[in-house]
């Protein structure tokens, strides 16, 4: 009985223990009071590689590098790989789910879980480290490559945001969406 309440535990929630984490797995937490999710992909030995923003966004918040994997907000931008406790920021990890039917994944929040399949482990471990050596995902945009896209990249080898694609089916917030980004690319150019 304790197993299957667990397992439901599990189901709805998607939280997991780190002792339960296994190299290739795509895992988010929540940050801005669940408004949003970031994702990543553990490797393995306390480590997640996962995609950040490629601007350094103010210097208001300078702190030292973490004793544990020497990741330093607004030094290291992009690909990065850091421990569990830098990327959860204090959250608790959940595994995005990966094969749910259609039915299951109607039911739940966006950007939790996916009808796609999934690349193998090794596959999805070699990927993340690849795109982390080189630093190569491109320049981060909220919209259009976030740390979500890159871990369904990853996972799947087609990078998609399920996030951003709930928000974008809102008339007002995909108006809002387009004039933000016509305006940073009047000021920018």
């Amino acid at each position: 009985m304790k197993q299957e309440i667990e397992k439901a535990k599990q189901l709805l929630t998607h939280r997991t223990d780190s002792c339960r984490l296994k190299p290739g797995d795509h895992i988010y937490a929540y940050r801005g009071l669940h408004a949003y999710s970031h994702h990543g992909i553990y490797v393995g030995e306390d480590r997640v590689i996962h995609f950040i923003p490629t601007e350094i966004v103010s210097n208001s918040n300078e702190k030292p590098p973490c004793p544990k994997c020497q990741y330093q907000h607004n030094v290291h931008r992009g690909v990065v790989r850091t421990c569990l406790d830098c990327f959860s920021n204090g959250a608790p990890l959940r595994l995005y789910q990966y094969e749910t039917s259609s039915l299951v994944k109607m039911l739940k929040i966006s950007g939790t879980c996916s009808t796609s399949k999934c690349l193998s482990p090794e596959t999805v471990v070699h990927k993340a480290n690849e795109l982390h050596n080189n630093n190569s995902f491109g320049r981060y945009d909220v919209v259009e490559k976030n740390c979500e896209h890159f871990a369904t990249f990853c996972k799947t080898g087609t990078a998609t945001s399920e996030q951003v694609n709930d928000y974008k089916s809102v008339p007002m917030v995909s108006t809002a969406v387009s004039k933000i980004k016509n305006k940073i690319r009047l000021s920018s150019g």
